[in-house]
């Protein structure tokens, strides 16, 4: 895959309106986390907080967005390759609430088996939540998935806890889809 498709793909999936293809992979939550229904109906992408009741797991915002059949790539051989787009600009830009590459900092960049993550400050406008978060990229069953975790605007997250939620997103959603490690193997 050329960068210039890198490039649009990931643009494309990130994007916060890019379609929810729900077919061929199926969205999970970590433990103590739940799937919004009724927020996710519809918006182009999988919302989900802490589910009622559990005061054991950190308050955070957890979101998935699927992207296209076709859109998944090896993202364990192209760690450098992703490492290098998000510190540009256009991969700011692809990170930023806003579109506004100036308004990203890329803090860390770093593979997880087969997931790529990274730590990053939005400081975009209008957001309610913590302008530091994480994202993880991966594919499943040939669609490429992101995923975030955030705090609360009242409960911000550590690097830790953020680290830890976001490995766990990552793990829930590969147990969900074992098609998908069937597939890599």
């Amino acid at each position: 895959m050329t960068g210039r498709i890198l490039i649009l793909g990931l643009a494309l999936a990130m994007a916060a309106g890019a379609a929810l293809a729900a077919q061929g992979v199926h969205v999970a939550a970590p433990a103590g986390y739940c799937i919004d229904r009724e927020a996710s109906a519809g918006h182009g992408l999988v919302l989900m907080g802490r589910c009622e009741g559990d005061s054991e797991r950190p308050p955070a915002i957890l979101t998935a967005v699927v992207g296209p059949s076709g859109s998944g790539m090896d993202v364990r051989a192209r760690g450098q390759e992703l490492a290098a787009f998000f510190s540009s600009t256009e991969g700011r830009a692809a990170l930023s609430r806003s579109g506004n590459a100036r308004r990203v900092e890329l803090l860390e960049a770093r593979g997880r088996g087969e997931a790529f993550l990274l730590r990053l400050r939005d400081t975009s406008p209008g957001h309610h939540g913590q302008t530091e978060g994480w994202r993880a990229v991966l594919s499943l069953n040939g669609r490429l998935v992101t995923l975030t975790a955030t705090g609360t605007g009242a409960a911000p997250l550590s690097r830790e806890n953020g680290k830890r939620l976001i490995g766990a997103f990552v793990d829930a959603m590969e147990a969900a889809n074992p098609r998908a490690r069937q597939a890599r193997n």
